[in-house]
């Protein structure tokens, strides 16, 4: 018999197979220990998906990814307004260091903290 219950992790919507971009956000969600599930799906709105992503997950937190855009989202906040939205242009630290906020927030630990650079990218501490 099938187990129907989901396992706990952060859900991971990937649009037009863009995953090989963001692996620093994954290595960022792994080094805080979470799990992560991904699903692909067709060209979709990026708020949307990752708002859905975060409905789905039983930790609360979603993320969509397309060529260009990472978006992680938190259940209870509004489609309109996710917790993070990240460039595919910003650096690996940027990358890796949303990945880790996004198991933070599951953890309920602090977020690391980022720092505009006068060319617009975050930097984190």
């Amino acid at each position: 018999m099938a187990n129907s219950k989901q396992l706990p992790a952060i859900v991971i919507t990937v649009l037009n197979n863009s995953l090989a971009l963001w692996q620093e956000v994954l290595f960022g969600i792994e080094e805080e220990g979470i799990p992560f599930t991904l699903r692909e799906q067709p060209m979709d709105d990026l708020f949307q998906c990752a708002w859905q992503a975060a409905q789905h997950s039983p930790l609360l937190v979603g993320i969509a990814c397309d060529e260009s855009t990472l978006v992680v989202h938190y259940k209870n906040l509004p489609v309109s307004a996710p917790l993070y939205t990240l460039a595919q242009n910003q650096s690996h630290l940027a990358h890796r260091h949303t990945g880790n906020n996004a198991a933070r927030l599951v953890k309920g630990l602090p977020f690391r903290e980022a720092h505009s650079l006068s060319t617009g990218e975050l930097q984190y501490e």
